[in-house]
């Protein structure tokens, strides 16, 4: 989780510093259902473009979202390697919160159970041992799907800003509020209410002007933004 975490800022930093823009030092923003939320940064200095934005923007979540994916696979096979008496030492996940990630819950029960939901169709307060770093790594997809929802100024947000406008960023950014506020509803770990509390209180305004506002990002860069959001949702969106 740590090193997910480490290259996801390590990202955000060499990038900016390719592109001579400044970051403001990383403040760990807090998470009642998560080790933690995200990492915040913001912009000291304006990108030169859009497309700076966009790559600054890009960088952490990327490397995040890989390094936990590697995590989540290889500590799901490190757990199946493990004799019994030592998956009774192992750290546990209840079967409900490992359905609040669609993605993440269906690669524990393909890898755990074969995918026939031998594990997604346990009662919820049943609890799954996993290996440390299949825990991390599970965590990890959160976290950086979490920073990658386009609102305000996350990671996301940026993207959505670069690749949209300021006027169409406010609006998408508006609606994408509106859904996650109403699905917080029907979940039950509080995840998404808890991210959208801490959102209202430190991310919920757009990130400085850069100094180039009128060329818009090239099509690789938009398609990037939707593929990752696409799988945000997938990680975000319960199982059940």
């Amino acid at each position: 989780l740590g090193a997910a975490q480490g290259l996801h800022e390590a990202g955000h930093l060499i990038v900016a510093w390719t592109r001579q823009v400044k970051l403001t030092s990383p403040t760990i923003l807090p998470s009642q259902a998560l080790p933690y939320l995200s990492f915040q940064n913001r912009l000291k200095t304006s990108p030169k473009g859009y497309a700076d934005l966009f790559d600054i923007a890009f960088a952490g979540p990327l490397l995040g979202l890989t390094t936990s994916f590697l995590a989540l696979l290889y500590g799901l096979q490190l757990t199946t390697t493990v004799d019994p008496a030592t998956a009774q030492l192992l750290p546990s996940i209840p079967v409900g919160y490992l359905t609040q990630s669609a993605l993440g819950g269906t690669i524990v029960d393909l890898v755990l159970g074969g995918g026939d939901g031998i594990l997604i169709n346990q009662d919820v307060a049943t609890q799954v041992p996993l290996h440390p770093v299949a825990v991390g790594g599970f965590f990890g997809l959160i976290i950086h799907a979490l920073d990658l929802v386009p609102i305000g100024s996350t990671d996301g947000g940026r993207m959505s800003q670069a690749v949209l406008g300021r006027v169409w960023h406010l609006t998408f950014s508006s609606v994408v509020f509106a859904v996650l506020f109403f699905t917080s509803f029907t979940s039950d770990s509080g995840l998404l209410l808890g991210f959208l509390l801490i959102y209202s209180l430190t991310q919920r305004d757009m990130e400085i002007p850069c100094r180039n506002e009128i060329d818009k990002v090239e099509l690789p860069r938009a398609v990037a933004a939707l593929v990752s959001w696409i799988l945000a949702a997938l990680i975000l969106v319960p199982l059940r």
